[in-house]
């Protein structure tokens, strides 16, 4: 069962009200990532994935990123997770494998994003798929480009990050819905921005064209993991598109392919 699942201007009120007196504190819709040996501290790539839910969508979220240790149980608060690897992720321990066991069943969501510089990080890439397999007993499967993850707020076809290596997102299912989704594109990379704000990494091959595909992949992602109950119609898409804010003009996505 979908604990987490809320309407948007719900959602946005409830980020509004001090922590008492509901049932859900504004840390449902704050991003936290899980801090590891693995990757690097992702908390200015973090700050721009909540700054452009804030801009474009009714999302209220909080600007400033949790981080949380795997065994920490204070993951149980957050709906979207967020974790980063360059190099290969130290074994979890069993509280950890339990927690986030309970996470996901729960309707949590991961978000797994391979930020090696060159290229995906094969040791993170293997000593993921190790670790995952001792929370879900199953490996990880490509997202259909239909998939409604892929239409949550923008219709996107591919995944894209600061590369474009793969244009798969692979993900695990815990009953209906993924409780991870993976990509090794390095996401991050392309929203990290340097002390002056412009951005600190260029995007390639596609340039600022490319950067802006990744942020609208950020949006879709956190949608999904905030209102999965969306079914698979266009219904939810004309209601976020009717309440989206203003933002700033962005480079025109490339049409996505029909149904």
């Amino acid at each position: 069962m979908r604990t987490w699942c809320l309407a948007l201007p719900l959602l946005a009120a409830l980020a509004a009200l001090p922590q008492e007196g509901h049932g859900l504190s504004a840390s449902a819709v704050q991003l936290a990532w899980l801090r590891t040996p693995a990757g690097p501290d992702p908390t200015t790539a973090l700050e721009t994935w909540a700054q452009e839910m804030r801009l474009r969508t009714s999302v209220a979220m909080p600007g400033q990123p949790v981080a949380l240790r795997p065994d920490d149980r204070a993951i149980l608060r957050y709906p979207l997770l967020y974790l980063a690897g360059d190099r290969a992720l130290p074994p979890l321990s069993d509280a950890a494998v339990a927690l986030l066991r309970r996470h996901f069943s729960s309707g949590g969501t991961l978000v797994v994003d391979n930020v090696g510089r060159a290229e995906a990080n094969a040791a993170f890439d293997a000593s993921l798929r190790r670790e995952l397999g001792r929370i879900i007993p199953q490996q990880l499967q490509k997202v259909a480009p239909g998939h409604v993850v892929f239409r949550t707020f923008y219709r996107l076809d591919r995944s894209v990050g600061r590369r474009a290596d793969s244009h798969d997102l692979e993900g695990l299912r815990v009953g209906s819905h993924y409780a991870v989704l993976y990509t090794r594109n390095d996401l991050a990379g392309a929203l990290q921005r340097q002390s002056l704000g412009g951005y600190a990494l260029a995007v390639v091959p596609g340039g600022e064209t490319q950067r802006e595909l990744a942020l609208r992949l950020a949006v879709n992602l956190a949608m999904y993991a905030l209102c999965l109950d969306y079914k698979d119609d266009q219904t939810h898409v004309l209601y976020l598109l009717s309440h989206r804010r203003t933002a700033a003009p962005a480079p025109a996505a490339p049409p996505a392919s029909e149904d």
